[in-house]
């Protein structure tokens, strides 16, 4: 008897009584296999139907077998299932099991849901964005139509309280599971290669659990294969090795989850699809890598990354839990147990990660336009969410303010993102739809080339169009994936049917791709048009302004032009994977709207001439770029002020003189919060008003540098602000002596006067500038014009320092003067007068 037995009764009770409820079962409990078919058989719901959401494709045929069967019944009677290009249902069907995208559809085309009396969630713990949406939706329809649809949220582990208040504190059950105790053991981190790690590893649990399969947690196909080739080198011919990962054809990954011999012993290599949502017979011993791939969107770049990232604890304890489902198991984390602490509690929800196009065309159609007015049950970032529908407006799915149009609404019923749906309505000739099919098709699966080394997907439709006359042959030729090949046309074929078109793919032309791809990739990745840089054959730079770079053997490289479908979204040159050439012609045509034309100046310094070049550009591309013999000069002004923006006033008759005044006004107004801030870039931010009115009749460079600069910088001060600037911030120190000495407005010491010291005799304290806050600095000359001292107190210098700089220097200047009493002494000359 399974734990959820016992709970089933309160689960009855609860939904005749309840419109919600939330039901946390731990692993083992018997949830999913269990709690449908007991409600089913209630007849709780009428006539009406229940449907069971599982998060992947192979969980729910898995399910619905094994319903069906307790039945006594095959597939498609009482218990069916629907799945993307597949279903298993009939007019008898009372019991369904459904991926989430297909509730999404049937929600959108029948948002009462008439024929439905339950909804069940299952493993809502992992937290899909296609779960976070549809129970979104459904709680909305029950809110609003169906007072009387019951919603039912099943999970392991999750904040149960949350999903309670979400739901208007809905009831919640919990139940245990029905587990052994698993031994928890660290393996340390691998040192150098994952697969060497791992069979070391293995070697270990094979040695300590002497019976029963060893399930292998790995991040990701790749892994997957490299780790099973070095375990078939080294173990013996008794233990099969067998991958199981999400781009596997579900008729492998259903072989996985029955153990088919109890004499064979198996080691099952798998990424986290096998972590909850699969049960898979006989597993008694757990290698876990703790290590997932994790898809994180960028919406600087609208890229998105596949990184590879520890997992968080309670995957951790999901995975390690596994190995307990039978007997006492045992686990082996590839981990040190010090670093177990550092991990996360739990993996952040997918919607506050991912690309929300699809999910914001969602929320149009639904009728929800705006990020505030959606019933979150964990908000996505709002900047995520409004890049979104700037896409989705440029793909021409939603209007301005985010209402969804037909093409939109075209596009849901199509089932495929946003950029791939728009691509396969805007073609329009039958040749154009076959391509666009097979394109969508492809850039939603898997790479169909085996560890391509080049991404030109052109080539790619080439290899599809040899398969379907010679499977063999082509497979060879191109290296393809037999198995996912056959899930891009069999896709590709759904699309079609969808445009009501017949795909004959072995009648397209190599003339046929050349002419179409291009132009429909543009149409879907518009955003990623990209022109080769100016240095290397394989660096990139796309129109969003980030750079992209080809792998070394890629046949693309040299192109002048790229439309990328698929890139890595690092930081730094993310690595293209697939893309096409496209034409700058094509660019130019299809672009037109796009386009903004530009037009910069540089000073040429030897020919004193302006240079001016003309460009078009589509966002950070310049697609075309042509010199100016002739600057006219209804454009002068605006090329003057184009070259001092990017060159500095320098251009200018900027003198010595205009330097220095602008060195004290800056200074002043950083001391003197009622003087204003004046600086170089202020006034090249301000050249509408001080600079250009007075340009009439200025058409050269000569005439240019000809006008007077001082007194129009002198203009942009009011006249109280000039007599502050003279009086706070004066041009020149006067001496004791009446001698006018310049003072020098420096940056970083301030303002400084240069003087022979003899001249300061009679100056008892330094002078205060800037309203009395900021003291003179003096830089004291011997009488050979060299620094001897530098103060900014002279009443202190003259009590101290003096006596030991002036017994110094009297030996070295004996013929000067260096009295013992310098408060008495008269300024002027350092020498001694000659005594009569």
């Amino acid at each position: 008897m399974l734990p959820i037995e016992a709970v089933i009764p309160d689960i009855i009770s609860t939904l005749a009584s309840d419109s919600r409820l939330v039901l946390q079962a731990e692993p083992g409990a018997g949830k999913s296999t269990l709690v449908p078919l007991r409600l089913l058989q209630t007849g709780l719901f009428g006539d009406k139907k229940i449907i069971m959401l599982e998060p992947r494709r192979v969980a729910a045929k898995s399910i619905a077998h094994y319903l069906a069967k307790q039945l006594g019944e095959t597939v498609g009677e009482r218990v069916g299932y629907q799945i993307r290009n597949e279903k298993r249902l009939s007019a008898k069907t009372r019991l369904e099991i459904v991926t989430e995208g297909v509730l999404t559809r049937r929600l959108q085309a029948d948002p009462e849901l008439v024929d439905v009396g339950l909804i069940i969630f299952d493993e809502f713990h992992e937290r899909s964005i296609h779960a976070d949406l549809a129970l979104m939706l459904a709680y909305e329809v029950q809110q609003a139509y169906r007072d009387d649809l019951k919603l039912l949220v099943m999970s392991a582990t999750i904040d149960t309280a949350l999903l309670s208040r979400y739901l208007d504190d809905a009831p919640i059950l919990t139940c245990p599971g029905k587990t052994y105790p698993v031994d928890v053991a660290y393996f340390g981190k691998p040192s150098q290669y994952l697969s060497d790690h791992v069979l070391r590893a293995l070697q270990q649990v094979l040695r300590v659990q002497e019976s029963g399969d060893i399930l292998v947690f790995l991040p990701g196909q790749g892994e997957i294969v490299r780790c099973i080739e070095a375990c078939k080198a080294t173990l013996g011919e008794d233990i099969i090795c067998l991958p199981l990962y999400g781009g596997l054809p579900l008729a492998e990954q259903e072989k996985v989850l029955s153990k088919q011999s109890a004499a064979v012993r198996r080691v099952i290599f798998a990424t986290n699809i096998a972590e909850t949502s699969l049960t898979i017979e006989g597993i008694t011993g757990v290698i876990d890598s703790g290590l997932e791939k994790r898809l994180t969107y960028d919406v600087k770049s609208g890229l998105s990354r596949l990184d590879t990232v520890m997992i968080s604890k309670a995957s951790a304890t999901q995975r390690a839990g596994r190995a307990g489902r039978l007997q006492p198991g045992y686990c082996l984390r590839l981990w040190q147990e010090s670093a177990h602490n550092t991990l996360g509690d739990f993996q952040p929800e997918e919607i506050t990660t991912t690309d929300l196009c699809s999910l914001a065309l969602e929320l149009s159609a639904w009728g929800i336009t705006q990020y505030q007015d959606a019933n979150w049950l964990s908000a996505p970032p709002e900047r995520h969410f409004t890049v979104a529908r700037q896409l989705n407006h440029a793909l021409n799915l939603v209007d301005e303010q985010n209402k969804i149009l037909t093409a939109g609404q075209m596009a849901l019923a199509l089932g495929v993102a946003p950029r791939l749906a728009s691509m396969l309505l805007q073609s329009s000739t039958l040749q154009e739809q076959q391509i666009a099919c097979l394109l969508a098709a492809m850039l939603s699966e898997r790479d169909i080339q085996i560890q391509a080394k080049n991404s030109d997907i052109a080539r790619r439709l080439l290899a599809l169009v040899e398969y379907s006359k010679d499977k063999k042959a082509a497979t060879s030729a191109y290296r393809l994936h037999r198995a996912t090949t056959e899930v891009v046309l069999t896709l590709a074929k759904s699309f079609a049917k969808k445009l009501g078109i017949v795909l004959n793919i072995e009648r397209l032309s190599l003339t046929d791709i050349h002419n179409h791809t291009a132009s429909l990739l543009l149409h879907a990745f518009v955003d990623r048009a990209a022109q080769k840089r100016a240095h290397g054959d394989n660096r990139y730079l796309l129109a969003n302004g980030r750079g992209v770079t080809l792998r070394e053997a890629d046949t693309l490289q040299g192109e002048e032009y790229l439309v990328v479908c698929d890139v890595d979204g690092k930081n730094k040159d993310g690595l293209v994977y697939l893309a096409c050439a496209v034409s700058q012609s094509l660019l130019l045509e299809q672009l037109a709207s796009q386009l903004s034309e530009e037009t910069h100046y540089q000073l040429d310094n030897k020919k004193e001439a302006i240079l001016g070049r003309r460009r078009l550009c589509y966002q950070a591309l310049i697609l075309k770029e042509q010199n100016l013999s002739q600057i006219p000069a209804c454009e002068f002004e605006s090329c003057v002020k184009d070259i001092l923006t990017s060159q500095g006033l320098g251009l200018l008759n900027w003198s010595a003189k205009s330097q220095a005044w602008l060195a004290r006004a800056k200074w002043l107004g950083e001391h003197v919060d009622e003087f204003p801030c004046i600086s170089e870039a202020h006034l090249i931010a301000q050249l509408d008003t001080w600079l250009l009115p007075y340009l009439s009749g200025v058409n050269t460079i000569k005439q240019l540098k000809q006008l007077d600069i001082f007194n129009l910088l002198q203009a942009t001060l009011t006249w109280d602000q000039q007599q502050q600037l003279a009086s706070q911030a004066p041009e020149f120190y006067i001496t004791p002596s009446e001698k006018r000495v310049l003072i020098r407005y420096d940056e970083h010491q301030g303002p400084t006067v240069s003087v022979v010291l003899q001249e300061m005799f009679g100056q008892l304290e330094s002078p205060m500038l800037a309203g009395g806050k900021v003291a003179v600095r003096f830089e004291l000359l011997s009488p050979a014009k060299r620094p001897i001292q530098t103060t900014s107190d002279l009443g202190n210098f003259w009590r101290t320092s003096y006596f030991d700089v002036a017994k110094e220097m009297r030996g070295r200047y004996p013929k000067h003067r260096w009295p013992d009493k310098p408060l008495e002494e008269k300024p002027g000359r350092s020498i001694k007068p000659k005594s009569h």
